[in-house]
């Protein structure tokens, strides 16, 4: 009985959201819920990513995804001197000419264009479309400054999405360039030893090889996940000391 007990114990400390930083339950990824409350949602929180049914299986940068592509978007990319190219860091090492799909799952709300609401299957049976600003809640894009292509609280113009000024995303990571650790190094022995959400070597943060928008950000865990209310949401990481910059750069 008491072994039972122990392992049941066990389970609960590893499932515990205290252990993963947080959960997007109350996140401002928690559109439909308690979070937010946003006047005309439509009641739920997953379904502004996911669908169980009926899912745009042509993305394949997340599982069951609910919205359309990016794909009538430009982007200026980190480095890069012309739209839809390659740009170049300091380090000499180039992303790619547009965002892989990773990164795109983030750009499809935060691009500054696409809209949160437009999802491909709207809540219910009906296994039909949601159009933009059904819901009413394109006030999130300005709530949480979170139009990472444009003007933070502002919408981008045209349909050119602005990452120059952003971390490169989309790019390989080269072991020694910029000062990058190897792949293989424990997160735990860079910074302050604390353990990251969802990794536990620098390799475990790349998606295919490539730094993405989901190496620094864990879009389910949301709402000040290291306890500190001053920093970012939905990091995998404090970044109090640069721990988490210095989690991959060694500076």
């Amino acid at each position: 009985m008491n072994k039972k007990i122990n392992i049941l114990t066990g389970l609960l400390v590893v499932c515990s959201p205290l252990v993963y930083g947080g959960s997007i339950v109350g996140s401002p990824h928690d559109i439909g819920g308690g979070g937010n409350n946003v006047a005309g949602d439509n009641g739920e929180i997953c379904v502004y990513c996911h669908t169980p049914h009926a899912a745009n299986v042509a993305f394949d940068g997340a599982p069951l995804w609910n919205k359309s592509g990016t794909a009538g978007n430009d982007y200026m990319m980190y480095g890069a001197t012309a739209i839809n190219t390659a740009g170049t860091t300091i380090a000499g090492n180039a992303t790619e000419a547009t965002p892989s799909s990773p990164s795109l799952a983030c750009l499809s709300c935060h691009d500054g264009i696409s809209a949160i609401d437009s999802i491909v299957n709207a809540p219910g049976s009906g296994m039909g479309s949601l159009a933009a600003g059904t819901k009413n809640i394109g006030e999130l894009a300005t709530m949480f400054g979170g139009n990472i292509g444009g003007t933070p609280g502002a919408p981008t113009a045209g349909t050119t999405v602005d990452l120059a000024n952003d971390h490169p995303v989309s790019i390989t990571f080269v072991e020694g360039a910029a000062s990058l650790r190897p792949k293989t190094t424990l997160l735990t022995d860079t910074g302050d030893g604390v353990a990251w959400i969802g990794a536990t070597t620098i390799n475990d943060l790349l998606r295919a090889g490539r730094v993405e928008c989901g190496s620094c950000h864990d879009p389910h865990n949301g709402g000040n996940t290291q306890g500190v209310s001053t920093e970012v949401n939905f990091l995998r990481h404090s970044n109090t000391g640069s721990n988490l910059c210095i989690g991959c750069h060694n500076k």
